[in-house]
């Protein structure tokens, strides 16, 4: 079917089967492959369905909600839900096979209340807080958390995790090491009560290049899969093939009156007989309003002119171009690439909120082969 959208995404499928297989390869143990926030705004689905064919043997989610959009979807392989869930959460985690992140007594208590409703245990992942603050239970705390979870009941702990906090920005840095001392502690403390979890992980997609010992017994990650640099001060690794490119359409070009105001508040006037495009994407698509945006057309930058609005955005042209006319936004276009990398050095902003901040009514379409 013919693409109309006036803005979208093109996702090379083939480009995230590729980065899949290659972090199988790097690590030597199974693959759990992080689908949160959208796959990062690839399409979840898409992506899971992908990356599973590819060899990845479970995946993770940020939100319950997202876990149902993959069974809904008919994707069956193991799922954990790495944030928190609601009582009800729980009784549909039980039917589906969804397994659920333990980072306390309290939700610990819940599970074991649900599963004693239902008749059938809850399968978790013991969350350890080893130096990010966000939630879990300390290592020192764990073997505690393990016993009182085999006197609730109903309760199996399957895996055990953490999440590393500083190796995207300095993977030489030594908190990593303690944090996987710290969670290794916790693996003993389990052992000390009688439980020993299945799972063992604690990479994320900058550990799993730059840190053997992270991967344990199952490597985790996300945007590396998809091809976003895991690293915030090392260029785009060779190794890995970018999946996504952001496109737009011309919906006008004009030549302006001298003096004549464009965009809100007029902070831009055109210059005599200046030609100003109109491109079919603002800031409600997730193209922030922002000083210093380019895009691509023809493979010559051009600037972003005016201020951004919800839907259209203007650009100076130096030559009279057709409606329709294709855009990119991020991604390659002859000899000429914006990069993820620049747009949020330009942003101020992570590399995966660049694309997970890309607005839903944004089409993403499959390329060189079709995986929706």
């Amino acid at each position: 079917m013919q693409n109309t959208a006036p803005t979208w995404l093109e996702i090379d499928h083939p480009a995230i089967d590729h980065n899949t297989r290659y972090a199988l390869r790097v690590s030597g143990v199974p693959l759990m492959a992080v689908v949160k926030a959208n796959a990062y705004g690839h399409d979840s689905v898409a992506v899971a369905r992908t990356v599973l064919a590819a060899g990845a043997s479970s995946l993770a989610v940020a939100r319950f909600n997202e876990a149902m959009e993959l069974r809904d979807a008919g994707i069956t392989a193991p799922v954990l839900v790495l944030g928190m869930v609601m009582p009800e959460d729980v009784d549909v985690a039980l039917q589906q096979q969804i397994s659920l992140t333990l980072y306390g007594k309290e939700a610990a208590e819940m599970y074991a209340q649900r599963a004693a409703a239902a008749g059938k245990p809850v399968d978790v992942h013991m969350k350890i807080d080893t130096g990010l603050g966000r939630i879990g239970v300390f290592a020192e705390d764990a073997a505690g958390l393990a016993a009182h979870v085999l006197s609730l009941g109903g309760i199996h702990i399957e895996g055990i995790f953490t999440h590393l906090s500083i190796v995207e920005d300095d993977d030489q840095d030594p908190l990593t090491d303690l944090q996987m001392d710290r969670l290794e502690a916790a693996v003993a403390g389990l052992e000390s009560v009688g439980v020993k979890p299945q799972w063992v992980h604690s990479s994320n997609s900058a550990s799993l290049l730059s840190h053997p010992r992270s991967r344990y017994n199952l490597a985790r990650a996300g945007s590396f899969l998809l091809g976003i640099n895991p690293f915030y001060y090392k260029a785009f690794p060779a190794e890995l093939r970018r999946s996504l490119t952001w496109k737009t359409r011309l919906i006008s070009c004009r030549e302006m009156p001298e003096g004549w105001g464009i965009g809100y508040v007029g902070r831009y006037r055109a210059q005599k007989g200046e030609l100003v495009g109109t491109l079919a994407i603002g800031n409600g698509d997730g193209f922030l309003r922002l000083p210093g945006n380019e895009v691509l057309i023809r493979g010559k930058r051009v600037k972003i002119i005016g201020t951004e609005c919800l839907d259209m955005c203007m650009v100076h042209l130096d030559e009279q171009l057709p409606m329709g006319e294709e855009v990119v936004v991020i991604g390659r276009q002859g000899n000429e690439e914006i990069t993820i990398e620049e747009v949020a050095n330009r942003w101020k902003m992570t590399f995966s909120s660049i694309v997970s901040g890309i607005a839903g009514r944004v089409p993403r379409i499959g390329v060189k082969g079709i995986m929706n």
